[in-house]
Parts: C-alpha cells; sequence; structure tokens
C-alpha cells in the first residue's frame, strides 16, 4: 500500500464518522480504484450510501486534508437489482439480449465489484461466487471489444487508412491487457489504469499482422485461465481457421471462433486442435 492510498484511507473513514451520523442505519460502501488499493498523487475517494426507504437524496463531496471525497447515494433496491445479474453467467450464441443488456450496466458493475463496507471492516461487499460470475462477465465483454476492433482493424487495413489503422491496433492492445487483468481477477477500472494492474509491460506489436497473431493467442489464454479445458486435439484445425482474423470466444453454449459476422463453432476438441496448430 502506498502513501497516496494510506492518505486516502484516513480521508475515507474520516468521512464515513460522519456519514454514520448524520444517515444511521445506511451502510456505506468505499469503490473504485482506493478500494483496489490503488491511488496515484491526485485520486479522489469514492464513497456510496445506501437509502433502504424513502428518497435518496443528493450528497455533496468533501474535502478532508486536501483530499477529495465523493459522495454518491443509491437505493438499496438497485444495488439489489444490479447483484441480479451476478447470479450466473449466462449467453447463448442465438440470444446475447441479456448479455447487450450486462455490457450496458458494466460500469454499475464494477462499481459494486469494487465495493467495501466500511461498516464491515472494508469487506468485500460481493462473496466469491458473485465475483468470478463478474470475471466471466467482464471477459466476455472485452473479448467482444477486441471482436469488434478487430473488425475495424481489416477493414481500416485494406483502406489504406494508416493513421486510423495505429489508433485502433492501441486499441486492440488495450483490450487485450484488460482481458488478461479481469482474467486474473481484477475489476475492469478506467483505461488509466489498465497497465497498472498489468504489472510487467507487454510489448506493442509492430505490425498489423504481429498485433492480431498477439491478440488472438493472448485471449485465448485469458478465456483458458477462466474455462480450462483438458480435452486432447480433435483432427486438424483447418487452414483457414488460421487466419490471423480469427479470434476465440466462449460463451454458456460453447466454444467458437469469431471473425466480423461469420462464427465456426468448435467442440473442445477442436478448440485444442487449433490451439495446437497456431503453436506449431
Amino acid at each position: 500500500m502506498n502513501v497516496w492510498v494510506e492518505q486516502r484511507l484516513a480521508a475515507a473513514r474520516a468521512v464515513v464518522g460522519q456519514l454514520v451520523e448524520e444517515y444511521p442505519g445506511s451502510p456505506v460502501w468505499m469503490t473504485g480504484p482506493v478500494a483496489c488499493g490503488i491511488a496515484h498523487a491526485r485520486s479522489d475517494v469514492d464513497l456510496r450510501v445506501l437509502f433502504h426507504d424513502g428518497p435518496v437524496p443528493v450528497l455533496q463531496s468533501r474535502i478532508v486534508d486536501g483530499v477529495r471525497v465523493d459522495l454518491e447515494a443509491q437505493a438499496a433496491s438497485e444495488a439489489d437489482e444490479l447483484r441480479g445479474y451476478l447470479r450466473q453467467f449466462h449467453i447463448l450464441g442465438y440470444d446475447v439480449d441479456l448479455f447487450r443488456t450486462v455490457r450496458r450496466r458494466l460500469p454499475a458493475l464494477t462499481v459494486l465489484r469494487t465495493a467495501r463496507a466500511m461498516h464491515d471492516g472494508q469487506q468485500p461487499v460481493l462473496d466469491q461466487a458473485e465475483r468470478d460470475v463478474y470475471r466471466r462477465w467482464a471477459l466476455a465483454d472485452r473479448v467482444q471489444h477486441a471482436i469488434s476492433l478487430v473488425e475495424d482493424l481489416d477493414g481500416l487495413f485494406q483502406a489504406g487508412l494508416s493513421n486510423a489503422v495505429d489508433l485502433v491496433a492501441g486499441q486492440l492492445h488495450l483490450a487485450v491487457q484488460q482481458a488478461e487483468n479481469v482474467a486474473a481477477g481484477h475489476p475492469l477500472l478506467g483505461d488509466k489504469w489498465t497497465p497498472v494492474l498489468a504489472g510487467a509491460p507487454t510489448p506493442t506489436a509492430a505490425s498489423v499482422h504481429q498485433a492480431l497473431r498477439q491478440a488472438r493467442a493472448r485471449l485465448l489464454a485469458a478465456l483458458l485461465t477462466v474455462w480450462p479445458e483438458t480435452a486432447a486435439p480433435d483432427g486438424q484445425a483447418p487452414d483457414d481457421w488460421l487466419e490471423a482474423g480469427w479470434l476465440p470466444q466462449r460463451y454458456s453454449d460453447g466454444w467458437r471462433l469469431k471473425f466480423a459476422d461469420a462464427t465456426i463453432r468448435l467442440t473442445p476438441g477442436q478448440l485444442a486442435a487449433w490451439h495446437q496448430a497456431l503453436h506449431s
């Protein structure tokens, strides 16, 4: 824990003491990066007060020893509704409406994922099962984002729009790193925290083709961290499956390769054959 985190925890505890007196019976959660034990020299603290009854008040930020403490009021019923999405991970290839809903709510779910109950020794609000479901939703989101970026990257490259290619390649690198962070158990925090959570930096690819190959391998490794497979290779992966644009994806109904709007369903054995072919 660095000095910046320690300062912000002290400020948070001071404001929590005030809130307990002002709103007795209302739980207070600390959320965001500070709740995850990371902060920089200008970081704010995020506190959330839950209200079980009556209208939710508007809360004003406070300053403690030069540290800004942002306050957010939330109805307890809304927090309970969000937790409902963390009961199970469920995406089917032919029905992704729930996935679209969860992707829209992912920022709010990330707040919940980082939340620590200040009245309970700063224990995580979510239990381990809920945190694991969050990890699956967040990883699926980052993989889907990477698939969209690869489609853009392919189109831009074919059109010769080199400046845009460089921009999207950088976004793909970030999305893959976020997928790796999520697979490792971290919440999906803002972009600036991605390299901090990653620890060791990952070199940026020198070419578009290399960027696609790296994305493919690293996303598969992240997915296999969350959904391990032990099946033996089944046959040999066709050559066209090895084109750099194909990325792996895992839904509730199994594995697939995805490139733009094209989909190839895979058995675990076919996935193992594809994985083996990538390293041959």
